[in-house]
């Protein structure tokens, strides 16, 4: 997912003076958000940069259901999120050279797991 801060401009564009725009929303995943969306907030926590709602994503447990607020074509709305079983759960840590090279491909995060 790619966000960025709204400069004074887009944030008029989008009906909103905070928040962070979405400009890529990622394809494989189940997070409810479309590229153009601006998050206002997540689990009732107003992000103040890409970082940081990224954090804030990625401190929830599988399983727990997170409220997203968005302004989706200047009107807002809450989404409601679960959070996948990331597919790499029970992977165990490396041992050669090969298995650390194999593990290495594997990017590990709470919204799924993807090869690179």
């Amino acid at each position: 997912m790619e966000l960025v801060g709204l400069s004074p401009d887009l944030g008029e564009y989008f009906g909103t003076k905070e928040g962070l725009l979405v400009v890529k929303a990622p394809a494989d995943s189940s997070l409810p958000v479309k590229g153009g969306d601006v998050i206002l907030s997540i689990g009732g926590r107003k992000p103040s940069s890409p970082s940081h709602a990224m954090r804030i994503l990625r401190s929830y447990e599988a399983g727990e259901t997170v409220s997203i607020e968005l302004m989706r074509k200047q009107k807002r709305l809450t989404v409601a999120w679960k959070v996948p079983e990331p597919e790499t759960r029970h992977m165990r840590r490396p041992r050669g050279r090969e298995e650390q090279s194999r593990y290495r491909r594997v990017v590990r995060t709470r919204l799924g797991a993807r090869w690179v």
